[in-house]
C-alpha cells in the first residue's frame, strides 16, 4: 500500500505494526510554503521577502488594476449559493482550457476530470474543506484560484486566469490577498504545493520534502521484490530530479516538441499605431465579444501601459481599413491592426 505526497512537516504518527507489515519512506519532490509563524501582516512579510522595488511594483500592480477596471474581490469559503458555485466553476474551466491552449498543454488531466471536481468541490466548500479566491472585472471572473483545507494549512491547488489581463499579474495580486484573508483567519500556512517554479520559491520562507509512506508484506517474496523494485524507480527519478536532468526534459520539450497553440484563429495583432489622418471611424463593436479576444489583450496591455480606463474607452472600425481597430480613451487613441 502506498500513500503519496505527505508533506514532511505534517507529524504523521504510525502505530506500532505488525512483525509481518515493513514500512518505507522516501522522498520525491519538494514543495513550497509560507509559514505565518511570526508573520503579523502583508506589508511585514513582503519587506522580509523582497527589496524595495520589488515592493513598489507589486503595489504599483494591485493600484494599475483597480484604476483601469471595476474590480473587486471574493473569498468563498464555508459559503456559496448553487447559481454562485455554477458560475464561477464553468468560468474556471473556461479560463483553465484557454490557458492550456496557450501553454501548449494537450492533455491536461485537471480538464478531464472536470466532472468529478465539479461534484466533490462544491460540498467541499460549504465543510470548509475547499475554497474559491476570485477577483472579478465587472462581475467576471479573471482570476480563480481552487484551494483545499486540511487542518489550518490552505493548499493551493490550481490557479488560472483570463490571459487578456496577462500584463497585470493577476496571480501575485491573488496571492498577496490570499495571504492577508489567511492571517485575519488564523491560518497556520500556504502551500504551493508540487512544482518547483521560480515564483514559489520567491515568495515561499519554507522548502520541504513531499514524502511516500510505502508499507508491505515482508514475509512475502512477490511483494518485498515489487515494493523494493519500486523504491528503486523513485530514487532513480527522484536523483535524475536533482541533477536537474527532468528540468531540462521539460525545458527541451517545451522549447522543440510542443509548439502552443495559443488563440490562432482569432488572428493576431500587427502592431500599434498612432492614429493616422484620414481614418474615419465606422460602427462601435463590442470588443469584449469572444471573437475579438485578441484585440482585447492587446487594449488591455495597452491601458497597462497607458493607465486609462476602461469605462471610459470606445473601439471603433475603422471604414476604409475593417481590420484596423480605433480605440478611443481619456487619454489618448490608439489604432490596431488584426491580421486573421
Amino acid at each position: 500500500m502506498v500513500y503519496e505526497d505527505i508533506p514532511d512537516y505534517f507529524q504523521v504518527g504510525l502505530k506500532e505494526l505488525p512483525k509481518s507489515i515493513g514500512f518505507k519512506k522516501i522522498k520525491q519532490y519538494p514543495g513550497f510554503r509560507i509559514d505565518f509563524k511570526d508573520v503579523e501582516s502583508l506589508d511585514g512579510y513582503l519587506a522580509a521577502r523582497f527589496g524595495k522595488s520589488s515592493r513598489y511594483k507589486l503595489r504599483r500592480a494591485v493600484k494599475k488594476l483597480e484604476s483601469c477596471f471595476e474590480i473587486s474581490y471574493r473569498m468563498y469559503f464555508g459559503e456559496m449559493t448553487r447559481q454562485e458555485y455554477d458560475f464561477v466553476f464553468e468560468e474556471f474551466y473556461r479560463l483553465l482550457e484557454i490557458r492550456s491552449h496557450e501553454k501548449g498543454i494537450k492533455n491536461n488531466r485537471n480538464l478531464k476530470t472536470k466532472h468529478w471536481y465539479y461534484e466533490q468541490v462544491y460540498p467541499m466548500i460549504l465543510e470548509k474543506k475547499a475554497s474559491f479566491y476570485v477577483i472579478f472585472d465587472r462581475g467576471i471572473p479573471i482570476d480563480i484560484c481552487l484551494n483545499f483545507h486540511l487542518y489550518n494549512v490552505l493548499f493551493q491547488f490550481i490557479r488560472t486566469y483570463d490571459i487578456c489581463y496577462s500584463k497585470f499579474n493577476t496571480g501575485y495580486i491573488n496571492l498577496m490577498n490570499q495571504i492577508t484573508w489567511c492571517l485575519e483567519n488564523g491560518v497556520a500556512s500556504i502551500s504551493f504545493s508540487k512544482g518547483d517554479f521560480y515564483w514559489k520559491r520567491r515568495w515561499c520562507n519554507s522548502v520541504y520534502n513531499y514524502n511516500y509512506h510505502i508499507f508491505y508484506q515482508r514475509n512475502s517474496l512477490r511483494a518485498a521484490l515489487t515494493t523494493h523494485a519500486f523504491l528503486f524507480i523513485l530514487w532513480l527519478r527522484q536523483w535524475l530530479r536533482e541533477k536537474g536532468i527532468i528540468n531540462r526534459y521539460h525545458q527541451f520539450r517545451d522549447t522543440y516538441l510542443i509548439k502552443p497553440s495559443g488563440l490562432s484563429t482569432a488572428g493576431k495583432i500587427e502592431g500599434i499605431y498612432d492614429p493616422e489622418e484620414g481614418q474615419e471611424a465606422g460602427a462601435e463593436i463590442d470588443y469584449r465579444l469572444p471573437e475579438f479576444t485578441v484585440l482585447r489583450r492587446a487594449i488591455y496591455e495597452y491601458l497597462f501601459e497607458t493607465e486609462d480606463t476602461e469605462k471610459c474607452l470606445n473601439v471603433f472600425r475603422l471604414k476604409k481599413s475593417p481590420q484596423h481597430y480605433l480605440v478611443k480613451g481619456m487619454k489618448s487613441d490608439k489604432i490596431f491592426r488584426i491580421i486573421p
